[in-house]
C-alpha cells in the first residue's frame, strides 16, 4: 500500500477517510483502521490506468467521489457501492484538482505538458541542445458538453498547491517563487473563454524571495497562508483595497521547509508540519502555539476532518495517523510498507526479503535502524523492530545525517523462530566505523523479539554473511559469520554463572571459534539441512567444514580465478550445493565431489526452499539491439533443465519463496514473492493471493478461539500451582461425555436413523417471505407433505409392530418343542421378556433353545 503520496480526503461525517494508492483508491475506517472498500481495483474493470494524484467529494452528492490520475482522466464513484458513474477524458497527466460547491460543473485542473527549452553549455553537452521540461497548466474542465468543455487559465513551473476561497470567488495557484490569485466569478470572460494571464482586472500575481512549498486558504477570512523552504509560513491579506501591496503576517518555528498546512473548518487554528515530525498548531488569534512532537516521521500532508474532530496526516514512512483533536491522541494508526517510501541509496534493501519460521511473515529493512514485520497476505503491517535505538533528529542546515543501517537478518530454524540475529552498523566516513552483531530471544508475553546479547566490533571489517545453524535434536543454537578481514567465526549459545534455587542461569551468545583460509576474503557461507558441515566461499574456491570439530572436510574448485562466487547454498534433504558466480551457475554433487551440471547466466539472486529440494534464481538477458529480458527461473538440483519460468516486465528488487503447507505435502513448487521495481508485493504461482487470505484468517480464528478457551479455563491458583484434581477429573468426565455422544452418533448412523437435529428442513420455506407464493396456495402442499410423513411414519412403526408378533410366534414355537421344568431362565431380548423352562437334569436342552432364540433374532 502507497498511503501517505498524496493528502487524504474525509467522508463527511468524518467516520471514513479516502486515500490514494496508487491506481487504487482505498476507503478506511477511522475506528478500525481496516480497509472496507476498494475503488479502480483494475483498469479492465473501468478503473485507472496510471498513479491517482487527487480525490474529492461530489459538491452535487456527497455520497459520490471525482478522482483524477496522471492517465489524463477524471472518474465519477458511488463509493457506497463501488461503481463508476462516468469517465472524463482530458488526454494529459492531472496533478491537482479542486471544486466549489456554487460552480458544481466546473473543475479546476493542473495538468503537466512537456516541452522543451535550451539550457546553458554543461547541459547542452550532456542533453545535446534540448532538455525536457514539464510545464503546469491551470485549466478549466467544464462537466456539461454544451460549453466549451476545457479553457486554458495560466502556465507556471512546478506547481506546488493549488486552492479555492470558501465563497468560490478565487482560486490560488503557486509555482516556485510565484503566488497567482485569480478571481474567477468576475465577469464571464472565463466563460467566452477570451481571459489570459496579463489581464491585471482578474489575475494577480505576487512574488516570493523562498520557494513555495505548502499553501492553505483561510475558510472565513480573505486569507491566504503559505509555507517556504526555510520554515517561514506567511499569512497574505491581498483581497482588500491593498492589491497592489498586500499586508503580510509572518510566522516562524520549522527548522526546514514546510511540507503542508491546513485550516481547521472555523479558521481560529493552523496546523503546519515538515521535516521535524511534530504536529505545530498555531492559535491566529494570540499566536500561543501547540506541539505534538515525536511523530516517527517527516509530516507530507495534513487533512482536517469536516466536524474538527479528527486530524489525519500521511508521513514519510508511508502511514496515515489520525488525531483526535480534544486531546491529541493517536486514534488510528494505518501503516503501508515502509521500505518503499525510504531514500533507497542510503538505504538499500540489503537484509532481502526474510521468512519468519514463526507466523510466515516476511522481514525486511524499513526506517533507517529497524526492521518491518510485514504480512504480505493481508497487506498488512504486523510490528517495527527498532534494531539500532536513535532519537529522531532533523538535519543540521543542509548537511544529512549519516544513518546506521541494517545489513543482515537471520531466524533459527525451529518452527517457533526462538531466536533472531541482526547485523548493523554506522560509517559517517569520518569517526571510527561501528559495527554490532545482536542475537535476539522471541518474548512470549510481549509478542516480540528481546535483545539477548550485543557484541560490539565482532570483526574489523564488513560482515559479508550471517547464518543459522539448522542443528538437529538438542544441539545448542549456532551462528556463523562471514568477514572481509578474512576470517569466519562460530557463535554458541553459553550459560552464564550457575543455576540457584531453582533459576535457571543467564544465557548469552559468545565467540567459540575463528576460522580462515590462507589469505582469501570469504563471501558467503551456508549450513547443510542436517547442520554437520558447513560450506564457506574464498573467490573461486568452496570449503567445506566440521562445524562441531573446526576441521576442513575438503576444497571444491572449478570457476576461474576472476570469477568470484557470490551466492552458495545447501538444499533441503539433498547432497546437493548449488553456487553462483556473476556468469555461472553450478549444481554440485557432494556425494561425488563434482559438478553435477552448469549454466551459464547472469544470477541477481539465489533462493532455497525451506520444504523441499527447489531452488530459485532470478536473471536478466541483456542482448544488442533487444531490451533486457528478466526472468525468474526455478530448478532441481539434479536437472539442469527449470521447472518454472516467470517472465517480469522490470528487474525484481528482491525476492523469495512464500511458505504453503499445501504445496509442501504435494511436493509442488511453492509461491513464489517478489519486490518488483515499484517496491509492491507480488504472488506468483501457486494458489491465489484470495485463496492464501481466506485460510491465513481461518487459522488465526482457530488460533484465536483456542486462546479464549484456554484463557477461560485459567485461574490465578493455576497459574501458581498448576491444575487442580478437580480440573482433571473435569476434563476427564467431559471427554467421556464427549465420546459417548459421539459413540451414540454412531449408532444412530449404523441404525440408518436420523436424528432430529440431522433431519432436513422444509424445503418450502427456504426462500424469501417477499418472494414467496400466497399461504392459501402452500397451505395444501404443505399438509400434503406433513401428511406423508405422518402415514410414512405409521406404516413404519406398523411394519415394526409386525416383525415384533413374528418373533414372539417364533419364540414360542421354540418353548413348545422343549420340556417343562422348575427352573426357568429370564432372557432380555431388548424390551420383550421371555421364560424357557426345562426340566430338572435336561442341562442340553437350555443351549439348543438359546441357540434357536438367537438364530431367529439373528434372522430377523
Amino acid at each position: 500500500m502507497r498511503l501517505s503520496d498524496y493528502p487524504v480526503v474525509f467522508t463527511t461525517d468524518s467516520n471514513y477517510f479516502f486515500s490514494c494508492d496508487a491506481k487504487s483508491i482505498r476507503i478506511i475506517s477511522v475506528e478500525t483502521g481496516q480497509v472496507v472498500r476498494i475503488l479502480s481495483t483494475s483498469p479492465e474493470e473501468g478503473g485507472h490506468s496510471s498513479t491517482v494524484t487527487c480525490v474529492m467529494l461530489n459538491p452535487k452528492n456527497l455520497l459520490q467521489l471525482y478522482s483524477a490520475s496522471m492517465d489524463g482522466t477524471i472518474k465519477l464513484w458511488d463509493f457506497n457501492d463501488a461503481i463508476l458513474l462516468k469517465t472524463f477524458e482530458i488526454g494529459t497527466p492531472i496533478t491537482n484538482m479542486v471544486m466549489h460547491e456554487s460552480a458544481p460543473n466546473d473543475i479546476y485542473l493542473v495538468v503537466t505538458k512537456k516541452s522543451t527549452k535550451r539550457f546553458h553549455k554543461k547541459q547542452y553537452k550532456k542533453s545535446g541542445g534540448l532538455v525536457a521540461k514539464e510545464n503546469s497548466i491551470l485549466v478549466r474542465y467544464s462537466i456539461k458538453p454544451t460549453r466549451k468543455r476545457m479553457i486554458r487559465l495560466l502556465s507556471s513551473r512546478s506547481c506546488s498547491g493549488l486552492s479555492i476561497s470558501s465563497d468560490g470567488e478565487y482560486l490560488v495557484m503557486t509555482g516556485r517563487y510565484k503566488l497567482h490569485v485569480i478571481h474567477i466569478a468576475a465577469g464571464d470572460g472565463i466563460e467566452q473563454g477570451n481571459v489570459t494571464e496579463h489581464d491585471e482586472s482578474r489575475f494577480r500575481t505576487y512574488l516570493t524571495p523562498d520557494r513555495i512549498t505548502a499553501l492553505a486558504f483561510h475558510p472565513t477570512e480573505g486569507c491566504i497562508a503559505t509555507g517556504d523552504e526555510r520554515g517561514r509560513i506567511n499569512l497574505w491579506y491581498c483581497f482588500g483595497k491593498n492589491v497592489d501591496r498586500p499586508v503580510t503576517t509572518s510566522m516562524h518555528w520549522h527548522a526546514h521547509k514546510v511540507a503542508d498546512l491546513a485550516f481547521t473548518s472555523d479558521g481560529t487554528y493552523l496546523l503546519s508540519g515538515g521535516e521535524e515530525s511534530v504536529l505545530v498548531i498555531w492559535q491566529l488569534g494570540t499566536g500561543h502555539k501547540q506541539f505534538l512532537p515525536r511523530l516517527g516521521s517527516e509530516i507530507k500532508h495534513i487533512t482536517v476532518s469536516p466536524d474538527d474532530a479528527f486530524y489525519a496526516m500521511g508521513h514519510q514512512d508511508n502511514s496515515v495517523n489520525v488525531i483526535r483533536a480534544v486531546d491529541l491522541k493517536i486514534k488510528t494508526a494505518v501503516q503501508g510498507l515502509k521500505f518503499s517510501h525510504t531514500d533507497h541509496l542510503s538505504n538499500p534493501l540489503l537484509t532481502g526479503l526474510v521468512i519468519e519460521p514463526r507466523n510466515g511473515h516476511v522481514v525486511l529493512n524499513g526506517l533507517p535502524g529497524t526492521l518491518q514485520f510485514y504480512d504480505p497476505i493481508k497487506d498488512q503491517h504486523i510490528m517495527e523492530l527498532e534494531v539500532f535505538p536513535r532519537n529522531k533528529v532533523s538535519r543540521t542546515y543542509e548537511k544529512d545525517i549519516v544513518a546506521p543501517r541494517v545489513m543482515h537478518v537471520a531466524f533459527s530454524n525451529d518452527k517457533a523462530g526462538r531466536w533472531m540475529v541482526t547485523v548493523d552498523g554506522r560509517d559517517d566516513k569520518e569517526t571510527t566505523p561501528e559495527l554490532y552483531i545482536k542475537f535476539w530471544e522471541y518474548d512470549d508475553d510481549s509478542n516480540t523479539y528481546v535483545l539477548n546479547t550485543r557484541v560490539d566490533s565482532p570483526h574489523t571489517k564488513e560482515i559479508t554473511s550471517c547464518i543459522f545453524n539448522p542443528r538437529q535434536g538438542n544441539q545448542a543454537p549456532m551462528v556463523v559469520t562471514t568477514s572481509l578481514d578474512g576470517t569466519f567465526k562460530v557463535w554458541e549459545l553459553t550459560h552464564q554463572g550457575e543455576a540457584r534455587r531453582g533459576v535457571e542461569a543467564e544465557r548469552a551468545w559468545s565467540c567459540r571459534s575463528t576460522g580462515f583460509y590462507r589469505d582469501m576474503l570469504p563471501r558467503c557461507a551456508g549450513f547443510a539441512s542436517d547442520g554437520s558441515l558447513l560450506a564457506v566461499a574464498y573467490g573461486q574456491i568452496i570449503t567445506l567444514w566440521n562445524p562441531y570439530l573446526n576441521t576442513l572436510q575438503g576444497v571444491l574448485t572449478q570457476p576461474p580465478e576472476n570469477r568470484v562466487i557470490h551466492h552458495i547454498t545447501f538444499l533441503k534433504n539433498s547432497p546437493f550445493l548449488i553456487a553462483a558466480t556473476s556468469d555461472h551457475l553450478y549444481s554440485w554433487n557432494l556425494l561425488t565431489c563434482s559438478v553435477w551440471w552448469s549454466y551459464q547466466l547472469k544470477v541477481d539472486h539465489l533462493v532455497a526452499s525451506q520444504t523441499n529440494s527447489n531452488f530459485m534464481v532470478t536473471c536478466t538477458d541483456r542482448a544488442q539491439g533487444v531490451a533486457p529480458q528478466h526472468r525468474i527461473l526455478v530448478f532441481k538440483p539434479t536437472d539442469p533443465k527449470p521447472v518454472r519460468i516467470e517472465k517480469t516486465d522490470k528487474k525484481v528488487r528482491a525476492i523469495t519463496f512464500m511458505p504453503d503447507a499445501s504445496a509442501a505435502a504435494k511436493n509442488a513448487v511453492e509461491p513464489v514473492l517478489i519486490m518488483n521495481h515499484g517496491y509492491a508485493f507480488e504472488v506468483l504461482g501457486g494458489r491465489t493471493v484470495e485463496e492464501l487470505k481466506a485460510e491465513a484468517e481461518e487459522a488465526a480464528e482457530k488460533a484465536r478461539a483456542a486462546a479464549l478457551d484456554a484463557e477461560s479455563k485459567k485461574s490465578l491458583m493455576s497459574d501458581i500451582f498448576g491444575k487442580t484434581a478437580a480440573a482433571d477429573a473435569a476434563a476427564k468426565v467431559d471427554k467421556e461425555k464427549k465420546d459417548k455422544k459421539q459413540q451414540q452418533q454412531d449408532t444412530v448412523a449404523s441404525r440408518g436413523m436420523v436424528s432430529k437435529k440431522h433431519m432436513v428442513r422444509n424445503p418450502l420455506f427456504d426462500a424469501p417471505s417477499h418472494v414467496m407464493a400466497p399461504v392459501s396456495s402452500l397451505f395444501e402442499a404443505f399438509m400434503g407433505q406433513l401428511l406423508t410423513q405422518g402415514k410414512a411414519a405409521k406404516e413404519e412403526a406398523k411394519a415394526r409392530k409386525k416383525a415384533l408378533k413374528q418373533q414372539k410366534q417364533q419364540e414360542e414355537e421354540a418353548q413348545t418343542e422343549g420340556k417343562s421344568a422348575e427352573t426357568a431362565i429370564d432372557i432380555d431380548m431388548d424390551d420383550d421378556v421371555e421364560i424357557v423352562s426345562v426340566k430338572e437334569g435336561e442341562d442340553d436342552a437350555i443351549p439348543s433353545s438359546l441357540a434357536k432364540i438367537f438364530s431367529a433374532r439373528l434372522a430377523l
